[in-house]
Formats: C-alpha cells, structure tokens, sequence
C-alpha cells in the first residue's frame, strides 16, 4: 500500500496549478484572463486551492492578489507533470 495520497483534481484546478506553475506567480485578474475563467468561477477554485493547502495568496500593493504555489503545490505538480521543467 502506497504512503501517498492522491489528490483528485478537476481539469481546471489542474489547469489554474499548472499555469501559476509556469509563470512562478500570477495575478488573480490576469490568471483569469489566461484561461479564459470567469472570475467568480476562479475565485470558486482558488479557494478550494488554497483550502488543500496547494496555493499561497499574497495581497498587492494594488488591490490585486498574486497566487503562487506552496511547497505542496509543487510537489503535486511535479507528480502530475514530471516530464516538464517549470520556473
């Protein structure tokens, strides 16, 4: 039996992770226009992110709230996407 949990992710969180993945953070405003989400569709699943303990949310200077990944983030990432070398 294996240690590890798996974490069942729907294709858009899937998405909203492998995108802050790539870009090493994101704007909640430009992430949402990156992929073509709603924001209150994106607000929905940066929450439910953030509650698993996938993402890190840092409020701006501006208003705007950056999303990045935490360490657990990562390391999810790094298992559903090994083959691919992120920032």
């Amino acid at each position: 039996m294996s240690s590890h949990k798996v974490i069942d992710l729907p294709t858009d969180y899937a998405l909203v992770l492998q995108q802050v993945s790539e870009d090493g953070s994101d704007e909640f405003t430009v992430l949402s226009e990156t992929l073509n989400i709603r924001r209150s569709r994106l607000s929905h699943i940066i929450a439910a992110l953030r509650q698993k303990g996938l993402i890190l949310i840092e409020k701006s200077s501006v208003g705007d709230a950056w999303i990045r990944l935490s360490s657990k983030g990562n390391k999810l990432v790094h298992q559903i996407w090994p083959e691919v070398q992120y920032v």
